[in-house]
């Protein structure tokens, strides 16, 4: 009997650092949340609530949002394979007579990340009547739900070029516009990867949302380095949902390009 108890008893001193440590030693490593499917539908749906383009996320959170704009191209692959062996994922504004010539990446672009309308033919949309505007949204909703498998929630007028009559448009059709906080230049003439990455980086700030174009060569060439600094910084990449979810837009927060931003 007497054995049993010392036994007992120098099991029970050996727990109590154990006990200790726990309670005294650092926090133990917790998972990023990602957002469930019904966290974005929620976030953006109360995005269209609100009736007002997205620029950036309200900068509380340690999420930034990539996007790309244009596609699909010939480098769009190369993107996905990048985000892939980051870990990271991504929002793609899909031009929508472009879908022909790439068949199957929508596809694998929902599936990485989300994808957004970005017109049909990448018109000066300002510049056309009611009804041409409406046809140039409505055609690629069609376009790529049936590529991809996902009707978009998301519009991106190209050249951010819109009026009160193109908000009115993406509104009848469910969509939230979605616009940036940092450009990255890679449609400016003599553009290098050194120059798109050196852009990025500049601005990259927690809620950020990144403007590139999957359709130059440079921008892949770029993508490694904002990805590693992305990581370097403790920031993570996410899709413009998940940025609404896990960071959601707060009033008058001076998105450093919204217009009145200070």
């Amino acid at each position: 009997m007497t054995r049993v108890l010392v036994v007992a008893a120098a099991l029970v001193l050996a727990a109590v650092p154990l006990a200790s440590a726990s309670r005294t030693g650092p926090e133990p490593y917790r998972r990023p949340h990602v957002p469930y499917a019904w966290e974005l539908r929620r976030a953006v749906t109360q995005a269209f609530a609100r009736g007002t383009p997205v620029y950036c996320g309200g900068r509380r959170s340690n999420a930034v949002a990539l996007t790309f704009d244009d596609g699909p191209g010939e480098y769009t692959r190369q993107v996905l394979a990048q985000l892939r062996e980051a870990g990271a994922r991504a929002t793609f504004f899909l031009v929508g007579n472009r879908l022909q010539y790439w068949p199957g990446i929508a596809r694998e672009e929902a599936e990485l990340g989300a994808v957004g309308n970005h017109t049909w033919s990448h018109p000066h949309l300002t510049e056309l009547p009611r009804w041409l505007e409406w046809l140039e949204l409505a055609r690629t909703q069609v376009a790529i739900g049936e590529a991809s498998g996902r009707v978009p929630r998301l519009f991106r007028a190209p050249y951010e070029q819109h009026d009160p009559t193109v908000d009115a448009v993406a509104h009848s059709l469910g969509l939230v516009e979605v616009f940036w906080s940092v450009i990255s230049g890679d449609d400016q003439h003599h553009a290098t990867a050194r120059s798109v990455a050196r852009n990025v980086l500049a601005g990259l700030r927690p809620g950020a949302i990144v403007l590139m174009h999957d359709i130059h060569p440079w921008t892949v060439r770029a993508l490694p380095r904002i990805l590693q600094v992305i990581r370097l910084r403790g920031l993570r990449a996410v899709t413009v949902p998940e940025l609404l979810a896990l960071d959601a837009p707060a009033p008058h927060q001076g998105c450093p390009l919204a217009p009145g931003a200070d």
